[in-house]
């Protein structure tokens, strides 16, 4: 499940940075939104699949919001921000997801992990700076 997990990130890292095109300041943005979405699709994945973490799933999404809010704000006001990139990003993680659904590869371990990585180490403060 770790091999996975790190997997996943890295595949995140490496589809956002695919556009090199994009200003600097749009390559973070990507690079944030395809980190908080990695967080979110996985937390309602958990609280669909697995009940038994349903609610811990629930509070430890509610710590994604004020980011998606201000992540939100940012894309709003960036003048050439390629919406289109960050769809693919999140449909390719969406697909990722569901083929280890299929595989019977997302295990209520995959959920608490995600869980306690939201509940006790938080969110990457240094990568969610450039909101700030």
């Amino acid at each position: 499940m770790n091999k996975w997990l790190i997997a996943t990130v890295f595949a995140a890292m490496a589809a956002s940075s695919w556009q090199l095109q994009a200003s600097t300041k749009d390559y973070r943005l990507l690079t944030v939104a395809g980190y908080l979405n990695f967080y979110l699709l996985n937390l309602n994945a958990c609280q669909d699949f697995h009940p038994a973490v349903r609610q811990s799933a629930y509070q430890a999404e509610a710590q994604l919001y004020p980011w998606l809010d201000k992540l939100q704000q940012r894309i709003d006001a960036s003048n050439d921000f390629d919406s289109a990139v960050l769809s693919g990003i999140v449909l390719r993680r969406r697909a990722m997801l569901n083929e280890q659904i299929e595989d019977n590869d997302f295990t209520i371990d995959h959920c608490q992990a995600i869980v306690q990585i939201l509940n006790t180490e938080g969110l990457d403060e240094t990568l969610l700076s450039v909101l700030n």
